[in-house]
C-alpha cells in the first residue's frame, strides 16, 4: 500500500499511517536487523502540498524565480524546526528527532521532506473516561521538564495542545511539533499564532509574551483533562455543544472573566490548574520549576502555593439555550478558602479535605445598593417636612427633623434652605429662624 512512497532511509518500510494534519502525514515504519524488528515514526512534509499551488501562486503575480523562493522559505522552517528539536533531544520529555532528508521533485519546484523520529503514541489516543488524577500529575510534570528545557534555550513553544503531546511505552509524556515555536528575543512583538483553544490571552491580544505563555496552555490543557475533555464555561457531558457556544466561551475566557472550577481533580490540583490559567501573567506561576515544585507536593500531601480566586462552577441542563451569556454569568465566586485545604494521596486516589464555600458577592452588593437607595430617599422628604414645619410653627418637630438631616452630613443643604425661607413668617407672624 505504502510501497510508492519515497524513504530515504534504506532498510525501512511503512506499516500504516499514524496521523494526518494540515501540514503533512505521521506514518509508522520498520526495519529488520537480525532478528531485532526496529520501529520508528515518519514525517513526510510535501512542499508544496499541491501542485494547484503553484497554479495559484503565478495567477497571483509570481515568476517560477518567486516561487521556487517561496518555498525555500518553507523548507528552512521546517528545518529550523528540526535544528530546534534536535538541540533538546537531551531532555527525555521531548519527542526525538533523529534524522532529516528533502528530495527535490521531478519539476523543480519544491520538496517531498521526512523526517525521522521515535514512534510514540498520541495522548488523544489513550485517554478514558474519566481521567485519572495521577495520569494528569505526571503529565503535567513531565511537560513541566519540558517547558523548562525550552526555557533555558529561550524557547516558547506556543503550541501546546493535546494533539502535540505524546506518550511513550515507558509511560513518558513528551512535548513534539515545534513547527511555529520562536525564541523569546522574537516574541516581542505580540504575533498571534498558535491554536487558539489553547492560546494565551496575551498572545491572542497580540502584546509581547514569553515563557509564560507556554505555562498557560499546559494549564488549559489540565484543565481540560479534568473537566471531562470541556473548556471552561461549558456544559459537561452528556450535555451537547451547540453552534457557536465553542466560540463563545472562548471569548470569555480571552476577556479575563475568572474560569470555574474544573469538574474532578483534588482541591490542591485544581488551584494548580487555575493558577497556571492566570490571565494576568503576574498571577501565573513564574516559571515551570515552580510550578513543577508544587507538583511535587502532591505527593506528600503537603499544601501547595498557589491561592487563586475563581468563579463557581456553571450548572446547564440539555434544555435550556447556553448559548445566551447572560444564563451563565456567575452571581457567586469561590474564595481562597475553598481551595486552602490540602489532599493526600491514598490508595492511589486523592481525597479532599473540605467542601466548598460560596460567598453570594454580588446578591450582598445588590441588597446594599438597594437599602442606600431608600435611606436617600427618605432623608430628602424628612429635610423638606422640617423646613415645612417651620413655615407652620411646629419648631420642635421642624428641629428634630433638621437635626436628623444635620447628622447624616446633609445637614448645611437644610441650613441653606432655612435661611433662604428666613424672610417668611409663621403663623403667629414669626420670622422662620
Amino acid at each position: 500500500m505504502y510501497g510508492a512512497m519515497r524513504i530515504p532511509w534504506p532498510g525501512w518500510e511503512i506499516t500504516q499511517l499514524i496521523g494526518r494534519g494540515s501540514f503533512g502525514a505521521v506514518y509508522e515504519m520498520r526495519r529488520k536487523i537480525m532478528d531485532e524488528v526496529e520501529y520508528a515514526a515518519l514525517k513526510v512534509i510535501s512542499i508544496p502540498q499541491s501542485p494547484n499551488d503553484i497554479e495559484e501562486m503565478r495567477s497571483d503575480g509570481y515568476d517560477d524565480n518567486g516561487i521556487v523562493a517561496s518555498f525555500q522559505e518553507q523548507l528552512r522552517g521546517i528545518v529550523s524546526e528540526y535544528t530546534m528539536m534536535r538541540k533538546l533531544s537531551d531532555c527525555p520529555n521531548i519527542v526525538k528527532c533523529d534524522d532529516l532528508q528533502y528530495i527535490p521533485h521531478d519539476d523543480g519546484f519544491g520538496w517531498d521532506v521526512s523526517i525521522k523520529m521515535e514512534l510514540l503514541t498520541p495522548l488523544t489516543k489513550v485517554l478514558t473516561d474519566p481521567v485519572p488524577e495521577q495520569m494528569v500529575v505526571k503529565l503535567a510534570k513531565d511537560l513541566c521538564f519540558a517547558l523548562t528545557k525550552c526555557k533555558e534555550n529561550n524557547i516558547v513553544h506556543r503550541d501546546i495542545k493535546p494533539q502535540n503531546i505524546f506518550i511513550s511505552s515507558r509511560g513518558d509524556y513528551k512535548l513534539g511539533d515545534f513547527g511555529i515555536a520562536k525564541t523569546v528575543e522574537r516574541t516581542s512583538g505580540g504575533t498571534k499564532i498558535g491554536t487558539y483553544k489553547y492560546i494565551a490571552p496575551e498572545v491572542y491580544n497580540n502584546q509581547p509574551y514569553g515563557s509564560a505563555a507556554d505555562i498557560y496552555s499546559l494549564g488549559l490543557v489540565l484543565y481540560w483533562l479534568l473537566n471531562e475533555r470541556r473548556m471552561p464555561f461549558l456544559p459537561l457531558p452528556p450535555v451537547m455543544l451547540k453552534a457557536g457556544q465553542d466560540e463563545q466561551s472562548r471569548q470569555r475566557r480571552l476577556s479575563g472573566e475568572p474560569l470555574p472550577v474544573p469538574a474532578h481533580g483534588s482541591e490542591a490540583l485544581k488551584r494548580i490548574v487555575l493558577k497556571a490559567c492566570a490571565y494576568d501573567t503576574q498571577e501565573r506561576y513564574a516559571s515551570a520549576v515552580e510550578m513543577l515544585a508544587d507538583l511535587n507536593k502532591l505527593d506528600g500531601g503537603e499544601p501547595v502555593s498557589a491561592t487563586v480566586a475563581t468563579a463557581a462552577p456553571e450548572e446547564f441542563s440539555q434544555e435550556e439555550d447556553v448559548t445566551d451569556p447572560a444564563l451563565h454569568r456567575n452571581d457567586t465566586v469561590v474564595t481562597d478558602a475553598v481551595m486552602a485545604d490540602s489532599t493526600a494521596l491514598d490508595g492511589g486516589e486523592f481525597t479532599s479535605q473540605a467542601a466548598y464555600s460560596e460567598q453570594p458577592v454580588a446578591t450582598k452588593e445588590k441588597r446594599y445598593r438597594k437599602w442606600l437607595a431608600i435611606v436617600l430617599a427618605i432623608f430628602p422628604y424628612t429635610g423638606l417636612f422640617g423646613v415645612h414645619d417651620f413655615y407652620l410653627g411646629k419648631k420642635k418637630w421642624a428641629k428634630w427633623k433638621l437635626c436628623t438631616i444635620n447628622f447624616i452630613g446633609c445637614g448645611w443643604l437644610w441650613d441653606i434652605i432655612v435661611v433662604l425661607c428666613g424672610r417668611y413668617k409663621d403663623a403667629n407672624g414669626e420670622y422662620l429662624h
